[in-house]
């Protein structure tokens, strides 16, 4: 287990060299680190968006630019690189479905989410010559089994979606498995929403 701060250049750069190092190659990188804030958006401030644009875009960045570099530098043979994006990178809240309450998707986080889904077709593009695979998949809301939602919410959130439920963890498993693998070599610059059809309406 090696933890490191994304959003840190230098902790990334020594760890992709260490696990390279050890493993001769990685075959998967999975970028899923992701923050958000959940003041109002005339309250938002220059500290909160920093910390989102530093963890959610330039995080992102930082592991793919470094790797990359290493890929080229090592002659590395092939990479899947998965991006975590969100379905409010590509729509925005409904707000009549959030209580006084409730935690609702900042602007900052669907911008930046936004930003995952292009940055992933400029990568898939640049990388393919390189044999480096760049998807996006974005998730739709999703059931927290921890913190449990306000059932209002839950309900509100359901009737939007075609699936009529909010998505579970393991509904995204199926997704990630298939873009790791060889089955999507020939799939890249693609942004896969699985949010139970609510983007369909």
């Amino acid at each position: 287990h090696l933890g490191f701060d994304i959003s840190n250049e230098k902790k990334v750069k020594d760890s992709l060299k260490k696990i390279i190092k050890k493993f001769k190659k990685i075959d998967v990188i999975i970028n899923n680190a992701g923050i958000s804030f959940f003041t109002k958006f005339e309250q938002r401030t220059k500290l909160e968006m920093n910390k989102t644009f530093n963890v959610n875009i330039i995080g992102t960045i930082n592991l793919c630019k470094n790797y990359f570099i290493l890929h080229k530098k090592l002659s590395l043979k092939q990479c899947k690189i998965i991006n975590i994006g969100s379905i409010y990178g590509s729509l925005s809240p409904d707000f009549r479905i959030y209580g006084k309450k409730d935690n609702f998707n900042s602007e900052v986080y669907g911008i930046t989410k936004a930003g995952v889904t292009q940055l992933t077709k400029y990568l898939a593009a640049m990388m393919a010559s390189n044999n480096i695979n760049v998807n996006c998949m974005s998730p739709g809301g999703i059931l927290n089994e921890k913190n449990k939602q306000n059932k209002k919410f839950i309900n509100k959130y359901s009737k939007r979606v075609p699936m009529n439920r909010m998505a579970k963890v393991n509904d995204f498993h199926t997704c990630i498995l298939f873009l790791a693998s060889e089955n999507s070599n020939y799939i890249t610059g693609q942004n896969i929403l699985i949010d139970g059809g609510l983007s369909s309406w």
